[in-house]
């Protein structure tokens, strides 16, 4: 049984310039959670890992309520952009991992095709 899981919103015509055009397509009923969710990586990314514990002081650094704080953890978990490792927020590599899982199996059919 899967344990986390969540839906990203993909439209083939648009582009994905950017890590806020991923998150905008992770957070689509709510776009301003994208913004969130883009400061709370860039803040991992600086610091290497957030404890999960700081959750208080993180809501006052981002400037969301409660609820939005872990809606956005949650989504991040669920999609495989974030992991819990000891009390501490990482980046993952789950989600780089199962995009890269679909472009070979995608791409191998488009090669199946064109011969």
């Amino acid at each position: 049984m899967v344990k986390y899981e969540t839906t990203l919103k993909i439209n083939a015509r648009e582009r994905i310039p950017d890590l806020l055009t991923i998150l905008e397509n992770l957070f689509y009923r709510k776009k301003e959670n994208a913004k969130l969710a883009q400061k709370f990586i860039y803040l991992i990314l600086e610091r290497k890992r957030i404890p999960s514990k700081e959750w208080e002081k993180l809501q006052g650094e981002l400037g969301c309520t409660h609820q939005e704080y872990y809606t956005m953890i949650s989504k991040l978990r669920d999609a495989g952009l974030i992991t819990k490792i000891d009390g501490e927020w990482i980046l993952s590599e789950q989600f780089s991992n199962r995009c890269s899982e679909m472009h070979d199996i995608w791409a191998s059919f488009i090669k199946r095709w064109k011969a």
